[in-house]
């Protein structure tokens, strides 16, 4: 029966440890968005990396930083949980009805289509009706010219109306028209993580594996001009954006907090310190800024948003771990629009999610990234002119998604006109792009 087929390879390919090959028990989620069982995690990290306070994530590789009371403090993936439950009930004829009716409501198949395809769950995923309506996809999952491999930062400059793109796999610089035509690129030889781009156009990306350096400058075509932040050489750099003033903000995994340098990228002022306090971060991956400079930072390990004024001070911390309107699940990248509304890419939630400047829940502008594939989770969000472009990764899976979204009518009246408005191009994944590395 073609039904159970699809429930044993949902089984198989969503619902198994990479670590064990098992069926999930008590599923953690990483940073890096991949999950593995609670005791798993426990057994690969007491074996080698427990004294040392972090490890690789056993897929990605990534650097992960372990909680302070240790594999138990990494969330649950309530979703791997939800889909584990319902896909347990097969034997019931009434539950399972209800799994079909559950992957009907988001699968949508063409007449006479099969479900299983080549041995390989092959389903056709229909995207629903969000407010933000889909204009194009730029890229896809490979190596070649206009491919990706592992998106990790995103901006755009309005210059040249381009694009310009990170692969932290590739260790690739890649640069799209406003509409997603390729226009170049270029390898870098470290590992980089997260892209801005000057007021004159040179390109200012975080790099880890080069020397002392936690950023480097290159021209469009490639060329090195020059690296800085000898200063902090034993920093785990992820994401950066520039202010209105030119300097430039970057934040740090190791530890844990915010570093902002001159316009001639000399030290200037650094905040943050590991933990849950107002004043603390857990794993800050992206950061962007609004129109008055206030630093915007996605705390992913506390699985909120915190705002802080150029000289380090709190303004605002809003979010907490749900999946209810305004909560959020290890947020990634963040963005704002010409009005100062925030932007978030919540990856574990699979959607994208609008907050006013002061942090009040407004819209949520993309939702059920998992109709592009199961894992499928929002990782970058920026503004191309008027347009919203979200990075999406999974499984064999990396492209842009470039919707059409109307600020205007998402932001309520009296908002407007009340910024000034600025140029978008300040997403943490387009001005600042996450590491992802140690690839």
């Amino acid at each position: 029966m073609a039904s159970a087929n699809v429930v044993d390879e949902i089984e198989d390919t969503f619902l198994s440890c990479s670590i064990c090959f098992q069926q999930f028990t008590r599923p953690k989620a990483l940073p890096c968005l991949h999950s593995f069982c609670e005791g798993c995690l426990r057994d690969y990290i007491v074996s080698r990396f427990e004294s040392s306070g972090q490890f690789p994530c056993p897929l990605c590789r990534q650097t992960i930083y372990i909680p302070p009371n240790g594999v138990y403090g990494f969330p649950d993936n309530h979703f791997i949980i939800g889909l584990r439950d319902t896909v347990g009930h097969r034997d019931n004829p009434e539950q399972h009805g209800e799994l079909l009716r559950s992957l009907s409501s988001s699968v949508h198949l063409t007449e006479n289509q099969s479900l299983i395809n080549s041995d390989k769950l092959h389903v056709s995923f229909t995207k629903r009706r969000t407010t933000a309506h889909l204009l194009r996809i730029i890229g896809h999952y490979g190596a070649d010219q206009s491919g990706f491999v592992h998106i990790s930062g995103l901006t755009y400059s309005a210059l040249e109306n381009e694009i310009f793109v990170v692969d932290c796999s590739l260790n690739r610089i890649s640069i799209f028209s406003n509409v997603g035509d390729y226009r170049g690129g270029f390898f870098c030889d470290c590992s980089i993580r997260d892209v801005a781009v000057s007021p004159n156009g040179n390109i200012l990306v975080t790099v880890s594996r080069a020397g002392s350096a936690i950023l480097r400058e290159y021209s469009v075509d490639g060329r090195l001009i020059a690296s800085y932040g000898s200063f902090y050489k034993y920093e785990n750099p992820f994401g950066i954006t520039l202010t209105r003033r030119n300097k430039v903000v970057i934040t740090s995994l190791q530890s844990n907090n915010v570093h902002i340098l001159t316009e001639r990228r000399k030290p200037s002022i650094k905040f943050g310190s590991r933990g849950s306090g107002p004043n603390h971060f857990l794993h800050p991956y992206y950061v962007s800024v609004n129109s008055r400079d206030d630093i915007i930072i996605t705390d992913s390990g506390n699985h909120r948003i915190k705002v802080h004024k150029n000289d380090g001070s709190v303004i605002n911390v809003f979010g907490k771990q749900g999946s209810e309107d305004g909560d959020l699940f290890y947020p990634m990248g963040v963005c704002v629009d010409p009005y100062d509304n925030i932007y978030v890419a919540d990856a574990n939630n699979f959607r994208v999610q609008m907050y006013s400047p002061s942090g009040r829940y407004l819209a949520t502008p993309v939702n059920n990234t998992y109709e592009y594939g199961v894992d499928v989770k929002p990782t970058n969000v920026a503004f191309v002119g008027k347009h919203l472009a979200v990075a999406l990764r999974g499984t064999k899976s990396s492209q842009i998604h470039l919707y059409d979204w109307d600020i205007d009518r998402a932001t309520p009246r009296g908002s407007q006109g009340t910024s000034t408005k600025i140029k978008t191009s300040c997403c943490s994944c387009f001005t600042s792009s996450p590491t992802y590395d140690e690839i």
